[in-house]
């Protein structure tokens, strides 16, 4: 199979034209809101399932989701569109408060390199 033969079996089923992806793809997240909201539900919904598929458009995916309703994503995606639900709505890693629990305690003791024990630094 030639690459322009992959490149076109691969994007078939994309809910919009080629030119979106490369204008989606090169877009900052609020230009991909921007982008995309002139689309009803269930078009958005393909959409972000069609992009979260291909792992170079994965972050746009989510975005796209976080615009989406329950039912419009998992009538796009069935069980994709269910955990692409709960991906879409969950906080960035540096957003998430971190428990006490999970924190890691260290404790340095001091050193004195070149220095003899009993010795003092002035």
């Amino acid at each position: 199979m030639r690459q322009r033969e992959w490149v076109t079996s691969t994007l078939d089923d994309c809910p919009v034209p080629e030119e979106v992806i490369g204008l989606l793809y090169r877009s900052s997240h609020n230009r991909v809101y921007e982008l995309i909201s002139g689309l009803s539900a269930p078009h958005r919904a393909s959409l972000a399932t069609f992009c979260y598929g291909r792992a170079h458009l994965r972050e746009i995916g989510l975005a796209i989701a976080a615009t989406c309703e329950f039912d419009a994503l998992v009538a796009a995606g069935g069980r994709v569109g269910n955990f692409l639900f709960e991906q879409s709505r969950e906080l960035p890693d540096e957003q998430k408060s971190r428990s006490v629990s999970n924190q890691i305690k260290v404790s340095l003791a001091p050193v004195n390199f070149g220095e003899s024990p009993g010795q003092s630094r002035m």
